[in-house]
């Protein structure tokens, strides 16, 4: 057993070049096919960025499916008494949250490409080849982070995740005065821009309940008291919670349901609110910096709120990107010092 753990991470970078090669072939092959004989532009209807993009978003989900499959069973939340189906969803989290970022990564970047060489085209073969070093790349890093993946890990995903869809939102939006009403209103269109917008915020609330399983993963099998254990669910459940209520937000455009959209973005804010002002009794070992910290964020935000209502000192806008931002970087710090008291107790556990 410890020699096969001792060539585990070369084990992984073979299997990983296998699934980029593949990567290479199967993306090229349909890529030629779809190319034609004609050249094909950069970005746009048809071009090589579209097909990148898409075969890319296929590719990568069933490389992070089949990385995580391979994975060793103990690096996989959740406890086996939570059954099959929270680790299907857990899976089938990282896969769309994997498939996002490249689907919406290519377009912005081909996007950028033919923005820097205009009215470029590329020959059929050469396009091909594009494509599928794409596909090479993109299975690649799919795998392996499928196969190494933890909650610090998983962490920097959320981020990059959250990043690049929002960008690839604005980048994209038809009314570039869209700032001047709300954050919101870049989910209110049906183009690009709306559809990437709302799906980034459905998928990152999935991301989100499965982040929770991944930090509260130790805590369940350490806590060896009943009140301990109540405070791990109370914690997960709250986690958990706003991964729903931020997939509620893109599930509900504003300009259709803008009441439902407003109660399930409010709530989120409650809800962040609570677990800060209540996370040193849920979690004590939670280094006190972190407890200061959420503080903090929270005054933050409660002066931006109070500069914009009252005064009106800027507009929606930037209220609602003070405040998310501060809350999601929180929550992404929030794991990563989860993961650092479970390393702890892991290791007082074991006799380190």
């Amino acid at each position: 057993m410890s020699a096969l753990k001792k060539h585990a991470a070369a084990t992984a970078e073979s299997r990983a070049l296998l699934v980029g090669g593949a990567g290479f072939l199967i993306l090229g092959g349909v890529a030629v096919l779809l190319i034609g004989r004609e050249p094909v532009p950069l970005s746009g209807r048809g071009s090589v960025g579209d097909i990148a993009a898409l075969g890319t978003a296929f590719l990568g989900f069933a490389a992070v499916v089949a990385g995580s499959l391979q994975r060793p069973e103990p690096d996989l939340p959740p406890a086996p008494a939570e059954g099959r189906t929270r680790r299907i969803i857990d899976i089938a989290a990282l896969a769309l949250a994997h498939a996002s970022i490249f689907l919406l990564g290519w377009l912005a970047l081909f996007s950028l490409f033919q923005r820097a060489f205009v009215g470029a085209v590329l020959y059929p073969l050469a396009g091909a080849i594009i494509v599928g070093t794409t596909g090479a790349i993109s299975v690649y890093i799919a795998y392996l982070s499928a196969i190494t993946m933890n909650a610090y890990r998983l962490a920097g995903l959320l981020a990059v995740f959250l990043v690049t869809g929002v960008l690839t939102s604005m980048l994209t939006a038809e009314d570039p005065q869209w700032w001047q009403e709300h954050l919101s209103a870049l989910g209110a269109s049906s183009d690009v821009s709306g559809v990437a917008f709302n799906v980034t915020l459905i998928v990152a609330g999935v991301v989100v309940t499965t982040l929770a399983g991944y930090a509260t993963k130790t805590l369940k099998t350490t806590e060896d008291t009943a009140p301990a254990r109540r405070r791990v669910r109370l914690l997960e459940g709250g986690i958990v919670l706003i991964g729903v209520l931020l997939a509620c937000v893109g599930l509900l455009p504003v300009d259709e349901l803008f009441v439902l959209h407003t109660i399930a973005a409010s709530g989120m804010m409650v809800v962040f609110g609570t677990l800060v002002v209540r996370i040193r009794s849920l979690v004590p070992a939670i280094p006190a910096a972190f407890t200061s910290l959420g503080w903090l964020f929270l005054a933050v935000i409660s002066f931006a709120v109070l500069m914009y209502f009252p005064f009106a000192y800027y507009n929606l806008t930037a209220v609602e990107l003070i405040a998310s931002s501060l809350v999601f970087a929180w929550l992404i710090v929030l794991i990563r010092n989860l993961a650092a008291v479970d390393a702890d107790q892991r290791g007082a556990t074991s006799g380190f």
